[in-house]
Parts: structure tokens; C-alpha cells; sequence
């Protein structure tokens, strides 16, 4: 292969190809037609030897010699991209980006205020995009750079994902102020399971992490309220006599009651993750830091 009679878009065709498995949605996301990303794919099996790609009713998969090369390929065009972003000189104050987050909705209700404020304070012209990116998703997302970086507890072990730990916080039980059980000296768990509580979860089925610990010591609550996002919960615990079992700060931002649990359960732990791909560019080490600060900063709050 002669580096220099190879077309380097070439390269950012297969990125996009092994990402979207659909010629069509590739030609979208690269702005040109599906034949000329049928052209380009034909060219890439031509240097390679290789078909590269297999079409198959679930889309485009890739070969093994795809799946070899998609790292290296992806850490290229970073480091060219980074480059070139190096060669600009990095400002926040003046930067103009957009830093795309996947982060569950409890973290977005706490995190997102404090980061939009320092960002309008030493960042005013950078964006922020967050999504909630399903957890088995997020390697692939942050390696094809569909997302930035992912908010999680310490669940991936992809090699090519670097992670921090931003955040840790104990659960507690948490009523309105005047909630008849708060007239008790201790709770018991038999009080606690008494309650009736709220559980928050975009999923329809399956146990929670306070369930999962309930159910390891032979217990269970009676769940009267599944909802799917945590900042319907507040409203609900105000008005109501549900209890919900969560981290200490979501009672203090609220101005609602806790009480320590009376069982033992593993506080929630959250990582930062990114790329390696992403440890060269100066903007996102920026972001990172910035985020870190700010997860700092809700740490001191509880």
C-alpha cells in the first residue's frame, strides 16, 4: 500500500460505514449519495483485500479484517483531526464546539446546572448535547465519536476506554418533611418496608440496585409508583406518603427529608469515560478537567 496515492477520505468512509451498518445512513452523515459511498466501499476492499464488510438483513457487518483495523483507523484520523485542532491553539473563551454527554437523568438534574454556569463564565460560545445513551452502546458510541463522553458506574471494560471516578454518594431513604414515619426515633427495616415506594427506571422490568441488595436478604418492598425520570419523583414525594430511595443529595436540592437506611447498601458510584483516542486532543482534556471540577463541587454540597 503507497500511503501517498491513498485517499485519506477514504479511511473516514470506512469510520462511518462500520458505525451506521447502512450505506444510505453513511452517505448522510458524510454528505454525499450511496453510490459514491458504494464507490469508496469498493476501493477500501480493493486496498485491503478484503470485503470488509457483509450485507445481511441486520445491515452492513463487518469482517473480521474490519473489526481488526477499526481501532488503529479510528486512532488516525484522531490524531489528525487533534492536529489540526493543536494547530488552531485552543481557547476556551473563544472555542465554538459542541461536547456531546451521555448521562442518566438524575446526574443530568444535578450536574447540568453547575456545568452551564461555569461554561457561560469561561466557555460562553461551547455547547453541550446530552443524551442517554444505553449502557452497552456506550464503548462503540465513544469510539465512532457519536458521543464524547459517558457518565457510568464502573461497568465497561473495553481496553480502548479510558475512565475516572467522578462521584460517590450514599443512598438514603427520603419523605416529605412531615412524613408520619419521621416521628420515629429509628427506623427498623420492617418500617422501611411498611412504606410504600417509588422506583425510578426506563426499563419495564427488572430489579434496581436497592432491590437487587433487598432481594441478596431475602426481602422485598411494595413498589406503588414505577416511573421513568427522576425529576417527576420530588413532586410526588411532597405531595404524597411514597417513600424513594436514592442519594443523599437529590433530599438537599429539594429541601425534602432523609433518614439513613437501615440496611447496608454499596453507595452509587459514577466514572467518567472517553476514548483514548480523545487523550490527545486539548479540548476534550479541557472538558474532561472542567467536568471533574464541577462533580467536585455537587461533592461538597452533600
Amino acid at each position: 500500500m503507497n500511503l501517498k496515492e491513498t485517499d485519506l477520505n477514504l479511511f473516514i468512509a470506512f469510520d462511518v460505514i462500520y458505525t451506521e451498518k447502512n450505506l444510505t445512513k453513511a452517505g448522510q452523515v458524510l454528505g454525499i449519495t450511496q453510490p459514491a459511498v458504494s464507490n469508496a466501499l469498493s476501493r477500501l476492499r480493493e486496498l485491503f483485500d478484503d470485503e470488509l464488510f457483509i450485507r445481511t438483513s441486520k445491515g452492513m457487518i463487518p469482517t473480521p479484517v474490519a473489526n481488526q483495523i477499526i481501532n488503529d483507523v479510528r486512532s488516525a484520523l484522531s490524531l489528525i483531526q487533534n492536529t489540526i485542532s493543536e494547530a488552531e491553539k485552543f481557547d476556551p473563551f473563544t472555542a465554538e464546539m459542541t461536547f456531546k454527554i451521555s448521562i442518566g437523568d438524575s446526574s443530568e438534574y444535578r450536574l447540568l446546572p453547575l456545568l452551564i454556569k461555569e461554561l457561560a463564565e469561561v466557555a460562553p460560545k461551547i455547547k453541550v448535547e446530552t443524551y442517554l445513551t444505553p449502557r452497552k452502546d456506550a464503548p462503540r458510541e465513544l469510539a465512532s465519536g457519536t458521543i464524547d463522553f459517558s457518565i457510568d458506574p464502573p461497568v465497561h471494560s473495553d481496553p480502548h476506554l479510558k475512565h475516572e471516578k467522578i462521584y460517590e454518594e450514599d443512598y438514603v431513604m427520603i419523605v416529605r418533611k412531615d412524613h408520619p414515619i419521621l416521628e420515629k426515633k429509628e427506623i427498623t427495616i420492617q418500617d422501611y418496608l411498611d412504606l410504600s415506594h417509588i422506583h425510578i427506571s426506563n426499563r419495564k422490568t427488572g430489579l434496581g440496585h436497592v432491590d437487587m441488595t433487598l432481594y441478596r436478604l431475602g426481602l422485598s418492598r411494595d413498589i406503588s409508583l414505577r416511573a421513568q425520570h427522576f425529576l417527576v419523583a420530588p413532586y410526588i414525594v411532597e405531595q404524597s406518603d411514597l417513600a424513594i430511595t436514592t442519594t443523599k443529595g437529590f433530599a438537599v436540592d429539594r429541601n425534602l427529608a432523609w433518614r439513613e437506611l437501615p440496611f447496608e447498601i454499596d453507595p452509587l458510584v459514577l466514572h467518567l469515560y472517553w476514548h483514548e483516542a480523545k487523550d490527545s486532543d486539548t479540548s476534550s482534556k479541557w472538558m474532561k478537567e472542567l467536568m471533574l471540577k464541577t462533580y467536585g463541587k455537587l461533592q461538597k454540597v452533600i
